[in-house]
């Protein structure tokens, strides 16, 4: 067997390569999964093909560096605290080093899309889905993200509605800037300039309320569906989450919105 170079890959990359592993053998055990890892970025092309003639009598043709199967022990302890993976695959394997998918773990690596536990897949569709989506934007769900695996779910809950929040004062900017002529823009400007976003959010859905008949069907459609409903929702559960009530009903809630709004 050929020990592939280090991984030159955050440990997000990693995970997503961990979880298209299990996607592909559910019942492992840990030293396989570090070797499925090796095969797999020698396919990727992320790394050189060592092993090339090599000949295989058992087992794989690659395998990881030290390193780099620490850190695939590591996202595997996390991925067994999240619910994805158990330890031990039936009575006769309980116990470490053997791994299964939970059936959770079953639909996160069969899910269509990208799922929070794979947060570089998942940005990695944001910005296919957005090629100019803002930093900061990004900065925030990284951070949303992030606290959703551990089940911090009202930090997540914040952050996400940040993102939304830059994403609308954006919106809002382009709205502005789209009229040629610059009195029409400086009125525009007075209408929002130094309102809270919730203002600002009423008045945005005023003034495009009155050319919604001048838009194409689908940006019509778009706004009904996606601007007026979904950021709204998004607005209402990031204020939820920010005051403390101490209700348990309140992290709940944030529950049920994170295993929608991470889906859409």
């Amino acid at each position: 067997m050929s020990e592939v170079q280090k991984l030159d890959l955050s440990i997000d990359e990693i995970r997503g390569l961990i979880l298209e592993v299990f996607k592909g053998n559910p019942s492992s055990q840990y030293l396989s999964v570090c070797n499925d890892v090796a095969e797999l970025v020698v396919k990727k092309g992320i790394v050189p093909n060592v092993g090339q003639g090599v000949m295989v009598h058992y087992g794989g043709r690659y395998v990881l560096q030290s390193a780099d199967q620490d850190s695939v022990r590591e996202i595997i302890w996390n991925l067994i605290v999240e619910g994805v993976v158990m330890i031990g695959i039936n009575s006769n394997n309980a116990v470490w080093p053997w791994l299964k998918l939970t059936d959770y773990g079953h639909s996160v690596v069969h899910s269509e899309m990208p799922m929070p536990h794979d947060p570089s897949g998942y940005i990695k569709r944001l910005k296919t889905d957005v090629p100019k989506v803002d930093n900061l934007i990004i900065t925030y769900m990284v951070e949303s993200l992030k606290a959703y695996r551990i089940n911090l779910l009202l930090s997540s809950t914040i952050m996400l509605g940040c993102a939304s929040e830059k994403a609308l004062l954006l919106l809002i900017d382009s709205f502005i800037g789209s009229y040629e002529d610059e009195a029409k823009r400086k009125t525009l400007y007075d209408k929002f300039a130094n309102k809270m976003i919730k203002r600002q959010f009423d008045e945005l859905i005023r003034s495009l309320t009155t050319i919604k008949s001048d838009l194409p069907k689908e940006i019509e459609d778009g706004l009904n569906n996606v601007l007026f409903g979904i950021f709204e929702m998004i607005r209402n559960y990031r204020n939820d989450a920010g005051h403390p009530t101490g209700s348990a009903y309140q992290k709940n809630r944030s529950l049920r919105i994170f295993k929608f709004l991470f889906l859409i």
